[in-house]
């Protein structure tokens, strides 16, 4: 989608009775649940549901918050994730390009976990949390979107699919999405005696050292 057709849906109305946000513990929790009754799953025939609308307050907005109904690949939920993240030139990395930077660029969550992101604004201009690549018939645009004003901070939730992924996030501003901004969604089913993330951080050891190794054999040639 582009960033114009993103500014009409972000110009629609809000209908009555949005749900208020619920403000997550900082940091994050995973923990599973237990349904006592099925919730609605997508479908690829009907609208989007009205709380998918946009959630405008002074602190800034929410797009396409999405509490209750599964993708289309999941029977209920698995569990709970909240992230806490920070935007803001204090994030940027020292000796790079960055201006503007998130303190966490990667986050990860079980698939059909229901995540709550609080975005939180350290800078004096508005700052945004753009999720990519979403299922569309559930997520218009494929897109679910948090947009803090100066100083504030913003919540808002939604549901992975089933599916291992990983999805893109960025800033909807060209001069603060590149390289800072920009950050990744990993939806990965957790292995038995490993902490969360740890695939992630097995394959970026792997590739490191295979570049290691490349490089070492090139010098030695």
């Amino acid at each position: 989608m582009s960033l114009s057709a993103l500014g009409c849906a972000i110009a629609m109305a809000q209908p009555a009775g949005v749900q208020p946000l619920v403000q997550p513990e900082p940091g994050v929790e995973v923990s599973r649940i237990d349904i006592a009754e099925p919730l609605q799953r997508e479908s690829h025939d009907a609208a989007p549901p009205a709380t998918l609308s946009p959630f405008f307050d002074t602190a800034g907005m929410v797009l396409h918050a999405n509490t209750a109904q599964l993708p289309q690949d999941c029977t209920a939920i698995s569990g709970e994730a909240a992230y806490t993240v920070h935007a803001g030139t204090r994030h940027a990395l020292p000796g790079t390009q960055e201006v503007f930077a998130y303190d966490i660029r990667t986050l990860v969550v079980p698939p059909c976990s229901r995540v709550t992101v609080t975005l939180v604004n350290d800078d004096a201009t508005r700052h945004q949390w753009l999720l990519q690549g979403l299922p569309f018939a559930l997520y218009p645009g494929g897109l679910f979107m948090l947009e803090a004003n100066g100083g504030q901070r913003v919540t808002g939730t939604f549901i992975v699919p089933g599916a291992a992924a990983r999805y893109p996030v960025q800033s909807t501003n060209a001069q603060n999405s590149s390289p800072g901004m920009q950050a990744e969604l990993v939806v990965e089913a957790p292995v038995p005696g490993l902490p969360r993330g740890s695939l992630v951080l097995i394959l970026a050891m792997a590739l490191t050292s295979g570049s290691l190794l490349l490089t070492m054999r090139k010098r030695s040639e």
